[in-house]
């Protein structure tokens, strides 16, 4: 039996991030927690963002996610969102940045422990709505920015994911120009998580024809088509990044 699934709105295109602001309108947010980590608010990325916005929105930030993303750093946020009276998340980032927000819209919306909600725990099969969720990717790679799940470092060490419809952002604001100047490492690092998702995709047993033509497509614009190595040589290479970002976008819209 074939289970088709493709949640969110996603806004795509260079100078994407200016709609940012009429998004959160839209979805009633005036009070928004940034989730975000602590180079990009060095980088100035930050300040822009809050710039796009703004006097009528009232932004807290959020800049301790870890590398990896921790339970301790999740429950921190959702403090920070509860002191603040916020009314909704922006995740800013990567994949780690943009996990932790998942998790902390959950933590905020659901009562006890974080440990009960993880694929395998008790509650795994009732979260229910949680915060409102828009994202903003700054790499291309894990796609989390369309994806309905999270992973997450927990208190006694296990790496464990969150899994639900739920945790799907509302909307997902994908601008290639923030990924202008990401240095090859990262670049090729991100990218070829990408590209691994499309093969995944195509070599799963599911019946599942959309989601891979989805991944075809990817392949063609990251491999083929040679994005990947052009962002990786020239990272102001716009048109690869536009490619390489759509091909991350893709890669977790098509994982089975």
């Amino acid at each position: 039996m074939a289970i088709l699934t493709f949640l969110t709105q996603t806004i795509f295109d260079h100078g994407a991030i200016s709609q940012l602001g009429e998004v959160l309108r839209q979805q009633g947010i005036a009070r928004p927690l940034i989730c975000t980590d602590r180079g990009l608010t060095d980088l100035g990325m930050v300040a822009d963002l809050r710039a796009t916005l703004g006097n009528e929105i009232a932004v807290t930030v959020f800049d301790e996610t870890p590398e990896n993303p921790t339970e301790a750093a999740v429950l921190k946020a959702a403090e920070r969102y509860r002191e603040a009276g916020c009314d909704g998340i922006i995740a800013f980032g990567g994949g780690s940045s943009i996990d932790l927000a998942k998790t902390a819209a959950l933590a905020v919306t659901h009562e006890g422990a974080l440990m009960d909600y993880t694929a395998t725990g008790a509650k795994a099969g009732r979260i229910g709505p949680v915060a409102p969720l828009v994202v903003v990717p700054t790499t291309s790679g894990t796609g989390s920015e369309v994806s309905a799940g999270a992973v997450i470092i927990m208190d006694n060490g296990a790496k464990l994911i969150f899994r639900h419809p739920h945790l799907t952002s509302r909307t997902s604001i994908c601008d290639p120009d923030l990924t202008l100047g990401l240095p090859p490492r990262l670049t090729a690092a991100t990218g070829m998580d990408a590209v691994s998702h499309c093969v995944e995709a195509l070599l799963s047993p599911r019946v599942n024809p959309p989601a891979e033509a989805v991944a075809c497509d990817g392949l063609e614009r990251s491999i083929r088509d040679g994005a990947l190595l052009r962002a990786y040589k020239d990272g102001s290479d716009k048109n690869a990044r536009w490619n390489m970002m759509m091909a991350s976008t893709e890669g977790a819209r098509c994982i089975p």
